[in-house]
């Protein structure tokens, strides 16, 4: 059958990311979040991630059968305190869709944030289909405005999953737990041309 192939090559790609990954706990079980790494420039907050242990043959054979594919990450910047709750400052919601194209042979990602179009590509190979998926990096999520908080920061992000089609066989739910990063603060922007006179009217 055609769907062997992608399916092999699914679990064996599924296997590198798996021995790539070392910052989960082995006693977690399920897919989770378990790389969240955190780079301030300036105002922009940039995140790293891996999601491990969602992708499987079933999700394969779901993409192969050229069924429309999400996962959807909900990314949350909170502010900490040490006496008190912490402070929810701005979400970010970042979808990665797949959906494969019989015609052509080819997987088509789409990428958005917050509704909006991110990043659109095509390929045929399907390892770059599953790390599309399942990582992220340099991915611009939070621009910190002058009137929000900017020291004691921290990401926290989750994984949710198209209902039904991953978890075939393991009875759980259909998003991940919260990730919680390093604690991080944003300097200012250097002023842009501080010397630089006004134009005239």
């Amino acid at each position: 059958m055609r769907v062997r192939a992608p399916v092999a090559e699914f679990l064996f790609v599924s296997s590198l990311l798996a021995a790539s990954a070392m910052d989960g706990s082995p006693e977690e079980a399920g897919p989770r979040i378990n790389v969240l790494r955190i780079e301030p420039r300036g105002s922009d907050v940039l995140i790293r991630f891996h999601l491990e242990g969602a992708l499987n043959p079933e999700l394969a054979r779901r993409i192969e059968a050229g069924l429309e594919t999400t996962i959807r990450y909900d990314i949350r910047l909170y502010r900490q305190f040490r006496w008190w709750f912490d402070s929810f400052v701005e979400g970010r919601t970042y979808r990665v869709t797949v959906t494969f194209d019989p015609v052509t042979r080819e997987y088509v990602i789409s990428e958005t944030m917050d509704g909006k179009p991110l990043r659109r590509s095509t390929t045929r190979d399907f390892s770059i289909v599953a790390q599309t998926l399942a990582n992220g990096e340099n991915l611009l999520v939070f621009r910190v405005a002058e009137s929000k908080p900017h020291r004691n920061l921290y990401v926290s992000m989750r994984a949710t999953f198209d209902s039904g089609y991953l978890f075939a066989f393991i009875p759980v739910d259909t998003h991940t737990p919260w990730k919680k990063s390093r604690r991080f603060d944003i300097r200012e922007r250097a002023r842009e041309n501080p010397e630089r006179t006004p134009e005239a009217p």
